[in-house]
């Protein structure tokens, strides 16, 4: 992951019986997986990636890029994407790549993945050079991944959304804080681990920032229909944001 996120609460309670937070953004389409189905070639071959934000700034004083793609499902079945990412200098030249398999979309939904490139201490791509813009793609059959990888989104919300104060390591000037409520809206239990993101907007809507990681705070253990809570602190943002999405995802 980028950064280590603050997931400090896991606590495993029936669903229906945990009081709601208030929230100052709502639950994305992508979130409610009670309707999903096993994975469709077709839909992946369909779907359609575009970027949607980026920003080329330092973490822990190192060049890194961070990106949104836009990941559109017009199919009728849920579509499994993998998603290709290339940093690019001013000459145009790679100075760096990174592949992921994306969380199940489903059918009709959009998706935006939140993704970096670079940066200190970086766990996921070295750059070789100074980033100055990213491309995006969908890759066709990724290790033949591609439209066969089950990795239900689970159920989120609602996500009270705060300014912080924290330290983000990066040059943006805003900090954020959530609180939100997982539910396993799959038919099966949930073990092993979760990956997850969240992407904060503007009050247009546009992409301002975001952050993606994995927690080791989910229940080792968590049965379909019940839920926890995660917590993160200092979501970096390049401007004032009011709303977050939240998607978690079997990993």
């Amino acid at each position: 992951m980028r950064r280590t996120v603050s997931l400090s609460i896991a606590v495993l309670i029936a669903a229906g019986a945990l009081t709601s937070c208030s929230s100052n953004g709502k639950q994305g389409a992508s979130s409610d997986t009670s309707q999903l189905n096993t994975p469709s070639t077709a839909a992946a071959a369909t779907s359609a990636v575009r970027l949607a934000w980026s920003h080329t700034g330092t973490f822990f004083d190192k060049p890194q890029i961070w990106y949104v793609a836009r990941v559109s499902n017009p199919g009728k079945s849920v579509a499994s994407v993998a998603l290709n990412a290339r940093a690019l200098d001013k000459t145009d030249t790679i100075v760096g790549s990174n592949q992921a398999v994306l969380p199940n979309i489903p059918a009709g939904a959009t998706f935006d993945y939140f993704g970096y490139l670079g940066g200190g201490g970086a766990l996921d791509t070295e750059l070789t050079g100074t980033p100055a813009k990213v491309q995006v793609a969908a890759a066709k059959n990724a290790f033949r991944q591609a439209g066969a990888v089950e990795q239900p989104m689970l159920k989120t919300g609602p996500v009270a959304l705060k300014q912080g104060h924290a330290d983000t390591y990066t040059d943006a000037p805003y900090s954020y804080n959530l609180t939100v409520k997982v539910t396993n809206s799959t038919h099966d239990t949930v073990s092993g681990g979760v990956a997850q993101q969240v992407v904060l907007y503007d009050t247009k809507g546009n992409v301002v920032g975001g952050d993606t990681g994995s927690s080791d705070n989910v229940p080792d253990n968590l049965p379909a229909g019940m839920s926890y809570y995660e917590q993160w602190s200092g979501i970096p943002a390049t401007a004032k944001a009011v709303r977050a999405v939240y998607t978690v995802w079997q990993r």
